[in-house]
C-alpha cells in the first residue's frame, strides 16, 4: 500500500478546515448583524508634528455633503445584505471641526474663533463621505471606512487653495466587530490629519504672510 505525503495530507486538511472556518466567521457576523453599533468617533491629536509658530487660524464648521447623514456605516449579515446601523457618537461635522482645531493647536498655531481676528486664516472643511462597513475576507472580517473631505485654506487678500483627501482605514474584526468599527474609523482619521496638517503647514510656510 502506498503511504500519502504529508504534503498531501496538509493540503486535504487545508481544504476540510477552512470552510469550517468560514462558518464559524459568517455565524458571528450574522449573530449580531441586527443590532446598530454605536461608534466613538475619536478626539485626541495624533499628528505628531510641529511647525504652527503661533500664527492665527479660524476652523470653520465642517459643511456636511454627504449623500448618507443619518448613519456613519452599515452592519451586514453573512450573505452581505445591509441589516444595521453604525452611529456616530456625536455630530460627524462638529466633530471633525473640533478634532482638526485640536490638532493644529498641537502643533502649534493659535486657533482663533470666526471673527475675532479679521487677519486669521480661514479654513472651511466639507465632509463627503464617512461610511464604514464589514468586509468579509477567507478567514476574517474586516472592517473598511471611507473617509472624503475637501479643504478650502484662504487668507484675507493673499491666498487661496483648496485639496481634496480621501483615505481608507482597514481594521479587522475578527472577535469584536465594535472594536472593529471603531479602530478603523480611527484609522481612517488619523491618516486624513497626519496628510492634511503638514499640508497645512507646508503651503503656509511656502508662501509667507506678507
Amino acid at each position: 500500500m502506498r503511504t500519502v505525503p504529508n504534503k498531501c495530507r496538509f493540503k486535504l486538511r487545508k481544504y476540510v478546515l477552512s470552510p469550517i472556518v468560514a462558518l464559524i466567521l459568517g455565524g458571528m457576523v450574522s449573530g449580531c448583524a441586527f443590532t446598530n453599533i454605536s461608534v466613538t468617533l475619536p478626539t485626541q491629536p495624533t499628528s505628531g508634528y510641529s511647525g504652527g509658530d503661533d500664527r492665527l487660524i479660524t476652523v470653520m464648521k465642517f459643511i456636511d455633503q454627504r449623500e448618507i447623514k443619518d448613519r456613519i456605516g452599515m452592519q451586514k449579515n453573512g450573505y452581505g445584505m445591509d441589516t444595521a446601523n453604525a452611529i456616530a457618537d456625536q455630530s460627524v461635522d462638529a466633530w471633525l471641526s473640533a478634532r482638526l482645531a485640536d490638532e493644529l493647536k498641537a502643533v502649534g498655531f493659535q486657533v482663533v474663533g470666526d471673527g475675532g481676528q479679521p487677519k486669521a486664516i480661514k479654513l472651511q472643511g466639507y465632509l463627503l463621505k464617512l461610511f464604514a462597513e464589514p468586509v468579509q475576507q477567507w478567514t476574517t472580517v474586516d472592517v473598511e471606512t471611507d473617509l472624503d473631505v475637501r479643504i478650502k485654506l484662504s487668507r484675507p487678500e493673499e491666498l487661496e487653495a483648496e485639496r481634496r483627501y480621501f483615505i481608507k482605514g482597514v481594521e479587522q474584526g475578527l472577535m469584536s466587530l465594535t472594536d472593529a468599527f471603531n479602530g478603523s474609523v480611527n484609522k481612517a482619521t488619523d491618516a486624513l490629519m497626519k496628510r492634511l496638517v503638514p499640508d497645512i503647514i507646508n503651503l503656509l510656510t511656502k508662501y509667507p504672510e506678507k
